[in-house]
């Protein structure tokens, strides 16, 4: 099993890298790639969710698996072949950037994540990136002065 180097960036931050232009510019993509499929269906309605999955599939690559636990996140991506000292992983409080000179994959998390503790190992052709989330904090009670 290898470690794999995380690039964690504050919130402030978050933009000012070039991986993020990149990601950009696959987004532009996805969007060009689903306007062609809902123009090829003669601009009819009702399937606009579909056309933007479709489009995801074809600029993205490969499929990857999230999974959701009460403590946060699990970010799983293969990369068959891809050497360890080759995959780039970029954080923020609220996504992730897996990149190796063949793949470019984005995340967008529902919930904040700690960078601190935030892990990425590969083995066996798999990239595992558990991202603990945020822990909640409780509500106090305010009172307003008359």
């Amino acid at each position: 099993m290898s470690n794999v180097k995380i690039e964690k960036v504050p919130a402030g931050e978050s933009r000012s890298l070039p991986v993020f232009s990149e990601v950009d510019r696959l987004m532009e993509r996805v969007r060009e790639e689903a306007y062609e499929l809902f123009a090829g269906r003669g601009y009819g309605d009702g399937c606009d969710l579909d056309d933007w999955l479709a489009a995801e599939r074809l600029v993205f690559s490969p499929d990857t698996e999230i999974v959701e636990s009460e403590v946060g996140y699990e970010v799983r991506v293969p990369l068959v072949g891809v050497e360890p000292t080759d995959i780039s992983v970029t954080a923020t409080p609220r996504e992730l950037v897996v990149k190796t000179t063949a793949v470019l994959r984005r995340f967008h998390l529902p919930d904040d994540i700690v960078l601190e503790r935030l892990t990425a190992t590969y083995r066996n052709g798999l990239l595992t990136v558990a991202a603990p989330r945020v822990a909640e904090t409780a509500a106090i009670e305010v009172l307003v002065a008359a």
